[in-house]
């Protein structure tokens, strides 16, 4: 299995939805490990947030796991309450250590 990630700009909003939802439904046309770099990401507005949480729940009925990478805890809290789960956060040098595990 191949691995893919998405880095994700500094805002994700109505205004620059349409490259981001592309690139997330080409992610679930293949069997690749799902990595989202969320590191510059800080505004998340409503269309951004549904989307989202629609690429979550599309992923979670897949039994697709996604890899958060350094995901601001700030918008982790906001999207947790969104109903958007993002179960793994991980800083790049945490992420090193886990490939060498592997």
């Amino acid at each position: 299995m191949s691995q893919q990630t998405i880095k994700l700009d500094s805002e994700l909003t109505i205004r620059n939805i349409q490259p981001i939802f592309a690139q997330l439904s080409e992610l679930l046309t293949h069997d690749k490990e799902l990595h989202i770099d969320a590191s510059q990401l800080t505004r998340v507005d409503t269309a951004g947030a549904q989307l989202l949480y629609l690429f979550s729940q599309t992923c979670a009925s897949r039994s697709l796991r996604v890899d958060w990478l350094d995901c601001q805890p700030e918008l982790q809290i906001n999207l947790k309450n969104l109903g958007i789960n993002i179960p793994e956060i991980t800083t790049p040098e945490l992420q090193a250590e886990l490939d060498e595990e592997k």
